[in-house]
């Protein structure tokens, strides 16, 4: 991992716009101001979106000319790392990895949050991740009938069984919610301040359930049966885990039931254009690199083909709409 730099992070968009303009070789000149391109990960270490952003940073330094650092800011479902995206000059210097949890679901859902999802574009995307319905090794249910009755039987003596999530409103969170409505069971909602703590606990029989995202930690765990899988979130088996059925597939209620995560690169949406662009190509450079796209497949998420900035803008009104609507019919109300 790379130090973080002492130097400041204010720099005017005129200076970014002279700097860019000083001849072909722009990313050069930045680099020779001393200044660095800060990715920031709303989520801690060990996230999902911490790994990506640390496998990307290598090339995204070649490909801009200049140092990329990655800094952790968990936190209020990834508000204060976005937030602070947001309080800084919006140059091209800052940038923010993301799924559709932390500029979407958190300000539909947490009243303190003050940042609306309009106020940031994506630069790239990554790719979609599916996740799986897991429990803890020694849950007394082997499938998902099973689980149902457990579940149902729980609520029956008033201890519903307990869910690990990463905060009110995120996307865990809501496909718990929408899981628990369309089968008419309770959960007992246990938030967690990112993934890693979550699935460690869901081992370590602290909690019983969690949707846990298909890669890493988790992959390990279930593959080595650590966790119990009951079914997966995707319209069909994952590639890594072929014997895990889709949850639409086992019970009439879920038919609908298909939630897939995305990871991606945004930034404030009043970056100058030639700032957007470059760091656009040098995302689009690194996305295409082969070690990249083996990478994310191993960590269980199909990579997307790279995007003009225009059908990335398209593809996130797409999901604001979408994911606001499914924060409203599972009764998310901000707190």
């Amino acid at each position: 991992m790379i130090e973080k730099e002492t130097t400041p992070l204010g720099m005017n968009r005129r200076s970014i716009l002279v700097a860019l303009a000083a001849g072909a070789a722009g990313p050069v000149a930045l680099a020779q101001n001393g200044r660095h391109v800060t990715i920031i990960v709303p989520q801690p270490a060990g996230n999902p979106s911490d790994v990506f952003a640390r496998k990307l940073q290598g090339l995204l330094q070649r490909a801009l000319g200049q140092t990329v650092i990655v800094e952790n800011q968990p936190g209020a479902g990834g508000a204060i790392g976005v937030q602070r995206m947001l309080n800084l000059p919006a140059d091209g210097m800052t940038a923010v990895m993301v799924s559709q949890t932390e500029p979407i679901l958190t300000p539909a859902t947490l009243a303190s949050v003050r940042y609306k999802p309009g106020q940031m574009r994506p630069i790239g995307l990554l790719g979609r991740t599916s996740y799986v319905l897991a429990g803890r090794p020694d849950l007394p249910a082997q499938n998902h009938a099973e689980l149902l009755a457990l579940a149902r039987k729980a609520d029956k003596d008033g201890k519903p069984l307990s869910f690990g999530h990463i905060g009110q409103g995120s996307m865990i969170h809501l496909m718990g919610a929408q899981w628990a409505q369309l089968c008419g069971v309770q959960l007992s909602h246990i938030p967690y301040r990112g993934v890693p703590p979550a699935v460690q606990d869901l081992a370590g029989r602290q909690i019983d359930l969690s949707f846990v995202p298909l890669g890493g930690l988790a992959l390990d765990l279930i593959q080595t049966g650590k966790l119990r899988a009951f079914g997966s979130t995707a319209d069909q088996s994952p590639a890594l885990l072929p014997h895990v059925v889709p949850l639409r597939n086992q019970d009439a209620a879920l038919r609908n039931f298909v939630h897939t995560a995305w990871g991606a690169l945004l930034v404030p949406r009043g970056v100058p254009d030639a700032a957007t662009q470059r760091l656009h190509a040098a995302f689009d450079a690194a996305m295409r690199d082969a070690d990249v796209q083996a990478f994310l497949r191993s960590q269980g998420t199909d990579p997307q083909t790279p995007l003009s900035l225009d059908a990335l803008d398209k593809f996130y009104q797409a999901e604001i709409q979408t994911h606001q609507a499914l924060s409203r019919a599972v009764g998310v109300v901000p707190e």
